[in-house]
C-alpha cells in the first residue's frame, strides 16, 4: 500500500565537511548544551539547518542551505537511489547489534487510510516549528523512522547484497557506526518497491515531521494549480526498518513529575495499594531486576523525600483493561504507560491529559539513573521507572487504531541528521 520512490539525496562532500564533525542527532533530542557544542564543532554542522540559534532561525537555515549548495559543501546525487543503512552499536548487555533498513521517499497519506499508522500522540508546538522550517527551506533534513512487517525478509534479500561493497558513506558518531550504500540499480529499486506495495507502515519516531509533511503538502497543493500528485512535496524522507530485524531495539523512557502544588508520598502509596501490590526496595538495580521479571503490569517509583524505591504491580486479580476507565481499545489499555498516565498521573496526581501533553508537570528522561538523580536533587518530586514497551505491543496498538501516550517508546539508536537530506523540489 505505501508508495515509495528513490530520490536524489543532498549529501556532504567529505573533502569539505568531514562527516564526524557535521552530523548531529535529530533536533528534538538536542539539549541547549549540545546545540552549542555542535555549533562549535564545525562551521558546516547540520545543526545550523535543523536547530539554529539565530533570531529568525528559519530564514537563516534557508540562506545557509543555499550557500552550502553554491559552495558545493552539499552536493545532490546525480541519480535517484535508495539508501541502505546499517547502524552497529553495543546492546544493553554489551552484545554487538546491527540494525538494518533503507531510506527512501514515502508518499504522504492521511492516517485514516490505514497505509501509514501513528503510534504516539504529538505536540502542536513541535509541529509548528517544523512547519516553519519546511516552508523556509522546502526540504526535510531528518528521516521519519518507520517500521514494516516482512516476515520472509524479502526486502533484506533484495538489498543486503549491496552491503558487501564499500559503503558510499561511513561515520561513527556517539559510539554508533553508520554505514550507508546508495543503490541506483533499477532492478533492485523496482523489486523493493514491489515488495513494499502490500505493507502497512508504522511510524516509530518522527510523528511531528510526518504530520508537518502532510500540512506542508496541503499548503503546496493549494499553491500549485494542476498538481499531479507526483511532485516531491507529496513525499517525505523515511527510514524503513523491518519489524523482524534482529537489531531493532526499544529502550524505556522514564517519567519525572515536578511542580505539583503539593505531594504526599504516604497518601499516594495508600491510594495505589487499592489496585497495586507495593514492594519496597533498597536500590535501583533491585528495582530494575524486579521490573524485568514482573508477571503483571508494573512500574517503579522514586520519591524526593527518601532513599527507598518502590515497585507497584497490578494485583493479579485485576487487568489493566478493568482499571483504566477510558473508552480506548484494550490493546492500548493493556500497556504500562497507559496505566501510569491514566490511573496514576491523571486520576491520582491530578495531572490532566492536557497538562501531560504540554509537559506542565511532566518531563521525560532516557536513563533510569538520570531519573533517580533528578529526584534526589529536587529537580523532580518523584519519578517513575518503566520497562520498555514491546514491539508487539506497539504493533497491536497501532492496528487497533489508537495512539499511545507520548514518549511511549525510545528506538535506539537515533537516526543521524546530515547523512542524507531531501530537497522537496527538482
Amino acid at each position: 500500500m505505501p508508495t515509495i520512490r528513490p530520490f536524489r539525496a543532498l549529501r556532504y562532500d567529505p573533502s569539505k565537511a568531514p562527516l564526524p564533525s557535521v552530523v548531529a542527532p535529530p533536533y528534538d533530542v538536542i539539549s541547549p548544551e549540545q546545540q552549542e557544542r555542535y555549533y562549535a564543532t564545525h562551521p558546516n554542522n547540520v545543526i545550523r539547518l535543523i536547530l539554529g540559534r539565530e533570531a529568525d532561525r528559519y530564514a537563516a537555515a534557508a540562506a545557509t542551505l543555499k550557500a552550502w549548495q553554491v559552495e558545493h559543501v552539499l552536493v545532490r546525487d546525480a541519480k535517484p537511489a535508495l539508501y541502505l543503512l546499517h547502524q552497529s552499536f553495543a546492546g544493553p548487555n554489551g552484545t554487538p547489534i546491527t540494525r538494518k533498513g533503507f531510506i527512501a521517499l514515502c508518499r504522504l497519506e492521511e492516517f485514516d487510510k490505514r497505509i501509514v499508522l501513528p503510534h504516539e500522540k504529538t505536540l502542536s508546538k513541535a509541529k509548528e516549528d517544523r512547519f516553519k522550517l519546511f516552508q523556509a527551506t522546502n526540504s526535510n533534513f531528518s528521516q521519519v523512522f518507520s517500521l514494516y512487517w516482512d516476515r520472509e525478509k524479502l526486502v533484506d534479500a533484495a538489498l543486503n547484497g549491496s552491503s558487501r561493497k564499500p559503503p558510499t558513506m561511513e561515520v561513527t558518531f556517539e559510539e554508533v557506526e553508520n554505514k550507508m550504500w546508495a543503490i541506483e540499480d533499477h532492478e533492485i529499486v523496482n523489486e523493493v518497491t514491489r515488495i513494499m506495495a502490500d505493507k502497512q507502515v508504522l511510524i516509530a519516531d518522527g510523528h511531528h515531521r510526518y504530520e508537518t509533511g502532510l500540512a506542508y503538502r496541503d499548503l503546496m497543493r493549494s499553491k500549485t494549480p494542476g498538481y499531479t500528485g507526483n511532485e516531491l512535496f507529496n513525499y517525505i524522507m523515511m527510514f524503513f526498518c523491518n519489524l523482524e530485524d534482529e537489531g531493532l531495539v526499544i529502550y524505556p523512557t522514564h517519567r519525572l513529575v515536578h511542580s505539583l502544588p503539593s505531594f504526599d508520598r504516604p497518601a499516594l502509596l495508600k491510594h495505589l495499594e487499592r489496585l497495586f501490590l507495593i514492594r519496597e526496595m533498597n536500590s535501583l538495580s533491585m528495582l530494575q531486576a524486579a521490573l524485568a521479571s514482573a508477571s503483571t503490569r508494573s512500574f517503579g517509583m522514586v520519591c524526593a523525600d527518601g532513599d527507598k524505591f518502590w515497585m507497584a504491580s497490578l494485583k493479579p486479580t485485576l487487568t489493566a483493561a478493568q482499571v483504566v476507565p477510558d473508552e480506548i481499545p484494550n490493546e492500548v489499555k493493556e500497556l504500562d504507560v497507559t496505566l501510569l498516565h491514566t490511573v496514576v498521573l491523571r486520576d491520582l496526581l491530578g495531572i490532566s491529559a492536557e497538562a501531560q501533553e504540554k509537559k506542565l508537570n511532566l518531563d521525560y528522561v532516557k536513563g533510569a539513573e538520570e531519573a533517580v538523580e533528578a529526584t534526589r536533587t529536587g529537580k523532580a518530586q518523584l519519578s517513575f521507572i518503566l520497562n520498555a514497551t514491546k514491539l508487539e505491543e506497539v504493533r497491536s496498538a497501532a492496528r487497533a487504531g489508537h495512539v499511545m501516550p507520548q514518549k511511549s517508546t525510545y528506538f535506539y539508536p537515533k537516526l543521524l541528521s546530515g547523512l542524507v537530506l531531501n530537497l522537496m523540489a527538482e
